[in-house]
């Protein structure tokens, strides 16, 4: 009952902005989409790895390949990717009942109705899906994530959706 009631109140808000701003009036302000909360990490692993390999080619090989064009484009393209890896960063957001990611190149949003369960340890989150195999790890090492504050909106999140939500204390 409450969606529907939602989706009602979504409709009539869009009504009433539609016919305010001809008025002159200002809208009123009611999102139709679901607020999600936001934690944001910095990935670091990766772009460090790609550009020590840059710099590692740059430094061994620069006397073989000193004339040749294609090996330096090659040596930028690694050092570019290196760059766009740590500024573009890895995020999950949490909402009423859903999920939501990038997980190679593309957002990924799971419903509450497709989360098995949800494992915190000290230093990642673990979130297994029904039906499949594969797991979303989020961890403090690879992405930098602030995990006691996604753990606790985790928690919050199983506890609404009634999901299994494990905590492992060492």
């Amino acid at each position: 009952m409450s969606r529907r009631w939602e989706r009602m109140v979504q409709k009539n808000s869009k009504e009433m902005n539609r016919k305010r701003l001809k008025t002159g009036k200002t809208p009123i302000t009611v999102s139709t989409q679901e607020q999600m909360d936001v934690f944001k990490g910095r990935s670091w692993f990766l772009p460090t790895l790609l550009v020590a390999c840059s710099l590692f080619f740059a430094i061994v090989s620069v006397a073989y390949y000193e004339t040749q064009t294609l090996y330096w484009v090659t040596v930028a393209g690694y050092l570019a990717l290196g760059v766009m890896y740590f500024l573009r960063r890895p995020y999950i957001k949490v909402g009423k009942q859903k999920l939501s990611t990038r997980r190679m190149g593309m957002d990924k949003v799971f419903g509450a109705d497709e989360i098995e369960s949800i494992s915190v340890q000290p230093g990642s989150v673990a979130i297994q899906l029904k039906g499949k195999r594969t797991r979303w790890v989020l961890s403090k090492f690879q992405s930098l994530y602030d995990i006691p504050a996604l753990a606790a909106r985790l928690k919050k999140f199983a506890d609404v959706n009634g999901i299994e939500y494990k905590e492992d204390a060492a």
